[in-house]
C-alpha cells in the first residue's frame, strides 16, 4: 500500500445504494477548504442491490471504494478502518451535506487538544428536507439526536458519541478494535457502545457547533419508528452486556446479564408500554401519513410542533418497547397485537363436578353456545363420586370426556385433586380451570388467549365477574344494570370489550373460578397442591405459586364471565369455617405472620411481600402432575417454531 505523508484525515462513508446522494456528497469534498492532499475518502459500499459506482479520477482527492457482502454498518466502518492512512478518523453519514470548511475545522480542534477526545459536530437537517412535515417534528428536538441539551466546547459522555459527524484518533480507533460488528449489526447503538469503550479508556466527546455538518434526508415517520424498534433491541443488548444504558429518558432496563429480576422488570415495563401504546401509535403514524401526502412544503406552527413531538416521543415508546422484548425476551408481540392470539391452537377447559347435574348442564351449555371456530377447545369433566346420574348425562355427549375421580357415593376428594386429574389428561396448550357454577360470554376464550400470548411472562389470567373478590368484581355501575341471565351476561360482555378492549391489571391473587393457564407455567410449577383440598381451594396457591416462579397474574378487563351462586360447590361445613382453614393452612404453608384473605388490597399484597423478595428454586414451587395410563401427565413443549411470537 502507497502512504502518503502529507495524508492527516480519512474520510469514512458507509454506504448502502445511497446513489444520489452519495455523489452528492462526493461533490462535497472537492471543494473543502483543507487541501486534497490532506484528506482521504473511504467509501464502503455494504452490498446493497445495486452496486456502488464511482470515479476517483472525477475528484481532486484520494478516493477509495471498497466493498463488502452486507456485513452491515459496523463491519463497513471496521472495514475502512482497516484501510486508513490518516492520523484522524471522520465519520460521516452518505446522505451528510458538510460545510465546505469542516474537514479543515476537525483537524484544527484536534491540533490543539492535548488529550484523546472524539470531536462532535453538529447534524441539523438540511432546508430540503425540511420541507418535509415530520423532518421538521425530528429538527432542532431531541427525538432522533439530543443535540438541544449539548453545550458547546465540553465534554460530554459516551451516550453522545454519534457517528454522524464525529473524528477520532486512528490509533485509539485500533486500540479498542473499533467497532463491535457482531454484537451491532444494524448501524443502531454501535456507536454508542464503541463510545462506551472509549470512555472506560478516558475518551470523552467535546462538541463544537462551528463543525458544521447537514442531514439531507426526508426522514419519514415509518423509518422513524422502525429505527425506534431496532433502538430498543440494541440499547437492551447494551445494558445486558454492560449493565450500562445510554442517557435515553424512559429506558426500561438498566440491568446486567444474568440479573434475573433486573430482566423480569425490564420485560414486564416493555410490555406494558408496547401494548398500551400499540393502536395509538399506528393511528398517529397514519395521521402523518396523510399530513405528508398533502405537505407543499410549508413550515409547522410552533403549536402544531409542540403537539407533534410530545406524541412522537411518547408514542415511539412502543416500537422502542416492542425491540425491548425481542431483545430481552426473544418475543415479538407485534403479531398478537395486530392479529390477536394464534388460530387453532387447542384450549383444554376442565370442570369439576360432585352432585350438581343442573349447575354441569347450564355450564356446558354456554360453552356450547361460546364456541369460537378459531379457538377449538376439549371439554374435561372430572365427576368428585357424584350419585346424580352425571356420569349418564355425559356419557352420550361426544364434544366432553367424563373422569372419573373416585367412586359415586364415595367421600370426595376435593377440587385440587379433580384438577390434576384433568391436567394428567390434558392435550391443550393452555388450559382452563372452570367452575361448575361459571357461565363463560361469548368471545370470552379468544380474549383471555390474548392475554396469555401477548406477553410472554404471563401466567395465571383471569377474567371480571359479578361474584368474588371486589377487585376482580365488575364495577357498581355495571352491577346496578346487570340482570343475571344468558342475554345480559352477553351484553355485559360485550360492553366491558367496548370500554375497556385489551386492557389488563396486575393482582397478588386472583380467584379460581375461570382460570386460564397457559403451559410454560404447568411446565414450570406443575399442579395444584392436594392438602387444600379438604378446604374445598387450591386455586390461589397456584397463582401465588405461579407469581413466585416470575409469572404475572393478569385480570382481563375485557372479559366477562357469569357466576352462578345457586350452582356453587356443596360445602360440607360451615363457609365461615372453612375459610378459616383455608387462611390458616394458607398461612402456615408459606410461613406467613398472619392469614391472607383473598380480596388482594395492599395489606394482603404486603403480607406476600416477603415472598417475593426471594429466588425461588423450581423444586420449591413445582407439584408433579400424576400422568394417567392413558395420557401423559404433559404434552411436549412446542417448537420454537410453533411457540407465538418468537423471533425467526
Amino acid at each position: 500500500m502507497s502512504t502518503n505523508s502529507e495524508l492527516e484525515l480519512s474520510v469514512v462513508v458507509p454506504t448502502r445504494g445511497s446513489g444520489e446522494k452519495l455523489s452528492q456528497l462526493l461533490a462535497r469534498f472537492d471543494q473543502q477548504t483543507l487541501a486534497p492532499r490532506r484528506f482521504e475518502v473511504l467509501v464502503v459500499d455494504d452490498g446493497g442491490e445495486v452496486p456502488v459506482h464511482v470515479e476517483p479520477a472525477d475528484h481532486r482527492y484520494a478516493l477509495k471504494l471498497l466493498r463488502q457482502e452486507g456485513g452491515g454498518l459496523a463491519a463497513a466502518r471496521n472495514f475502512a478502518l482497516d484501510h486508513a492512512q490518516g492520523g484522524i478518523v471522520l465519520f460521516l453519514e452518505d446522505d451528510s451535506l458538510p460545510a465546505f470548511d469542516l474537514l479543515e475545522k476537525h483537524l484544527t480542534v484536534h491540533a490543539a487538544r492535548t488529550d484523546r477526545v472524539a470531536v462532535l459536530g453538529t447534524f441539523a437537517f438540511s432546508a430540503d428536507a425540511r420541507r418535509r412535515p415530520f423532518v421538521q417534528v425530528l429538527d432542532d428536538s431531541d427525538l432522533l439526536y439530543d443535540f438541544v441539551r449539548l453545550r458547546d466546547g465540553a465534554l460530554h459522555p459516551w451516550a453522545y458519541f454519534w457517528t454522524c459527524n464525529l473524528s477520532v484518533q486512528l490509533a485509539t480507533l485500533r486500540e479498542v478494535g473499533g467497532f463491535d460488528a457482531a454484537a451491532f449489526p444494524q448501524g443502531v447503538c454501535d456507536d454508542l457502545e464503541l463510545g462506551l469503550r472509549l470512555a472506560e479508556r478516558g475518551v470523552g466527546v467535546l462538541h463544537r457547533k462551528d463543525l458544521v455538518c447537514e442531514h439531507d434526508h426526508p426522514f419519514t415517520v415509518d423509518e422513524f419508528f422502525e429505527r425506534s424498534m431496532l433502538r430498543g433491541i440494541y440499547s437492551a443488548r447494551l445494558a445486558n452486556l454492560y449493565g450500562r444504558s445510554p442517557t435515553y429518558r424512559r429506558e426500561p432496563f438498566e440491568g446486567r446479564q444474568g440479573d434475573t429480576r433486573a430482566l423480569r422488570d425490564a420485560v414486564a415495563s416493555a410490555v406494558s408500554l408496547a401494548e398500551g401504546y400499540h393502536t395509538p401509535a399506528r393511528e398517529f403514524r397514519e395521521r402523518l401519513r396523510l399530513m405528508e401526502s398533502g405537505s407543499k412544503g410549508e413550515p409547522l406552527s410552533q403549536l402544531l410542533l409542540s403537539e407533534l413531538r410530545s406524541m412522537t416521543r411518547r408514542l415511539a415508546l412502543a416500537p422502542f418497547s416492542r425491540g425491548q422484548l425481542i431483545e430481552l425476551a426473544e418475543f415479538d408481540p407485534e403479531g398478537v397485537l395486530l392479529r390477536g392470539p394464534t388460530r387453532g391452537r387447542l384450549t383444554t377447559v376442565i370442570v369439576t363436578t360432585r352432585d350438581q347435574r343442573g349447575s354441569l348442564e347450564a355450564c356446558l351449555e354456554r360453552l356450547r353456545a361460546s364456541r369460537e371456530a378459531a379457538h377449538p377447545i376439549e371439554v374435561l369433566v372430572v365427576d368428585d363420586g357424584s350419585s346424580d346420574g352425571t356420569a349418564q348425562f355425559l356419557s352420550p355427549q361426544a364434544d366432553v370426556t367424563c373422569l372419573a375421580l373416585s367412586p359415586a357415593g364415595s367421600a370426595p376428594l376435593g377440587p385440587a385433586a379433580a384438577h390434576n386429574r384433568g391436567l394428567a389428561a390434558a392435550h391443550g396448550e393452555h388450559v382452563v380451570f372452570l367452575d361448575v357454577d361459571a357461565r363463560v360470554t361469548p368471545g370470552w376464550l379468544g380474549r383471555l388467549l390474548y392475554h396469555a400470548e401477548v406477553d410472554p411472562g404471563a401466567g395465571c389470567v383471569a377474567p371480571r365477574t359479578d361474584l368474588g373478590p371486589r377487585d376482580q368484581r365488575i364495577g357498581p355501575s355495571h352491577l346496578a344494570e346487570f340482570v343475571p341471565g344468558p342475554d345480559a351476561a352477553a351484553g355485559l360482555s360485550q360492553r366491558l370489550w367496548r370500554e375497556s378492549s385489551r386492557r389488563h391489571g396486575r393482582l397478588p391473587l386472583l380467584a379460581g373460578g375461570c382460570l386460564l393457564v397457559p403451559r410454560r407455567v404447568l411446565n414450570a410449577i406443575g399442579g395444584l397442591d392436594e392438602r387444600f383440598s379438604p378446604c374445598g381451594r387450591g386455586s390461589e396457591d397456584f397463582i401465588l405459586r405461579a407469581s413466585l416462579a416470575g409469572f404475572r397474574n393478569r385480570l382481563a378487563f375485557d372479559v366477562f364471565v357469569q357466576r352462578d351462586e345457586a350452582g356453587q360447590q356443596p360445602r360440607a361445613a360451615d363457609p365461615a369455617e372453612q375459610q378459616r382453614r383455608w387462611e390458616e393452612c394458607f398461612a402456615a404453608k408459606w410461613g406467613l405472620a398472619r392469614p391472607v384473605k383473598l380480596e388482594a388490597g395492599e395489606d394482603e399484597d404486603r403480607t406476600l411481600q416477603p415472598l417475593r423478595t426471594r429466588i425461588w428454586s423450581q423444586g420449591e414451587l413445582q407439584i408433579p402432575i400424576r400422568s394417567s395410563e392413558h395420557h401423559p401427565a404433559l404434552l411436549p413443549r412446542p417448537s420454537e417454531a410453533e411457540r407465538p411470537g418468537r423471533r425467526p
